[in-house]
């Protein structure tokens, strides 16, 4: 499973604090064949006897502690936190949808599953939003639990469909029935009370509860996108995804397995505002520079042969390749210098900085992330907006409660590639064998 090399330009980053991130990541070293672990003499243990993910698109962890704390009560939310553990867990960068998720559902980072959002694709000579795409080789969580003989239910938890998990197939049953976070749930509380669930159009009966059942919802992330953090949806998307935490829990309690149920509650990434453009200044000054710059679309669009700054934009970051007299280490410095000079811009990450931060090697030469609430969309209308995608959003809630957790254990250094290696843990099973992330065992029980 070779990787690309990405070209080396040297182009320093101006925001400290990613610095100080980036000093306590290495990159590790290429990840293994995805072959099975041997096997173990003695069997692992199992704390739980089944665990149940919340993955709440989009869930700020600020909505918690923080600016946006008292915006919904979250009583279900802070229940399990009092009874278990909770940090905010480290994402990965970009902090867009799928390529966060990929890392949750891999533990590996986007170096490695080269899940990749928001660039310019070389290959296909096109702009690119988000894929669905996994680097071969590299092992999900839904096909390590289907080696090792577990049943899962991915209740429109996408990252893995296709890739351990598929429609109508019991064991590791994937289903999408669309809605909001409620319809999710029912059919977990469907599972739970052993009836049967719609996967892509039949009615599937995995015969036992499943090991593991992850419920994705993002009505936070719709109303964010749609209005920013002042929204007046968003108190009730906020009370509607606890809500159903809360329904879940009664459906174990009502099976009579809630004490054997671990539940593990996170996100994709957080959100800011932005409301102000800075692309118009980015692209004019650099302009400047005698060189062509063209911005792009990331749904498909393809630059002119004769660009040289090829830009595809986002409100939370902007992905620059370099192409013919750009292409050079001296142009990428000054290209960078140019870009930070622009009030507004909080950051410019070159190839190093990328690689630090264990990003894809499919992104560009530079990627630029500006300071809230500027924003480097192609839109102008000053509307109030939440997005995200830049290093201020990678960053999650991580609650862990219930069965063979320990209540009251601060969480530090976690992230995101830690959540698969946790549920093995629980469920007494190995991580996906190309995972590079540990089991938050500061927080589980020893059996």
């Amino acid at each position: 499973m070779a990787l690309p090399v990405r070209r080396r330009h040297v182009v320093r980053t101006i925001a400290a604090a990613t610095i100080a991130l980036l000093a306590a990541v290495t990159v590790p070293p290429g990840p293994a064949p995805a072959t099975p672990p041997p096997p173990s003499s003695t069997p692992l243990a199992r704390p739980a006897q089944r665990v149940i993910l919340f993955d709440f698109d989009g869930f700020d962890p600020r909505f918690v502690s923080g600016r946006y704390a008292g915006v919904a009560e979250l009583p279900n939310l802070r229940a399990l936190i009092e009874e278990g553990s909770y940090g905010v867990a480290r994402g990965s960068f970009s902090s867009y949808s799928n390529s966060s998720r990929a890392t949750t559902a891999t533990g590996t980072y986007p170096i490695t599953h080269r899940n990749t959002g928001y660039y310019y694709s070389r290959d296909t000579d096109r702009g690119v939003s988000q894929e669905r795409y996994l680097e071969p080789g590299v092992e999900t969580i839904a096909q390590s639990l289907r080696r090792q003989d577990r049943t899962a239910a991915y209740l429109q938890w996408y990252v893995v469909q296709n890739y351990g998990a598929a429609f109508g197939d019991p064991a590791a049953l994937y289903t999408q029935p669309g809605g909001d976070c409620q319809t999710r749930a029912d059919q977990a509380i469907a599972l739970l009370h052993g009836e049967p669930v719609d996967s892509g159009g039949t009615m599937v009966d995995p015969a036992r509860i499943p090991d593991l059942i992850t419920v994705y919802c993002d009505d936070v992330d719709a109303v964010l996108h749609s209005d920013g953090f002042s929204a007046a949806g968003l108190p009730a998307a906020l009370a509607r995804v606890d809500a159903q935490i809360g329904r879940v829990r009664d459906a174990a309690r009502e099976a009579g397995i809630l004490d054997e149920t671990a539940f593990v509650v996170t996100a994709d990434h957080g959100a800011r505002d932005w409301t102000i453009p800075l692309l118009p200044e980015v692209v004019d000054r650099l302009a400047g520079t005698g060189l062509t710059v063209e911005v792009i679309s990331s749904s498909g669009g393809a630059p002119d042969p004769a660009s040289e700054i090829v830009i595809v934009a986002a409100p939370r970051t902007a992905d620059i390749t370099l192409r013919g007299r750009a292409d050079t280490p001296a142009q990428a410095r000054n290209i960078a210098r140019i870009i930070r000079s622009v009030p507004g811009i909080a950051a410019v990450y070159d190839e190093r900085d990328l690689r630090r931060m264990k990003a894809s090697d499919k992104l560009g030469d530079l990627v630029v992330e500006p300071i809230e609430p500027y924003h480097l969309s192609t839109l102008t209308d000053g509307k109030p907006r939440g997005s995200h995608g830049g290093l201020a959003e990678a960053y999650v809630p991580l609650v862990l409660s219930g069965a063979g957790i320990r209540a009251g254990v601060p969480l530090h250094d976690v992230g995101l590639v830690d959540v698969a290696a946790t549920i093995g843990a629980l469920l007494g099973v190995h991580p996906p064998s190309t995972s590079r992330g540990q089991a938050v065992r500061q927080a589980i029980e020893r059996p």
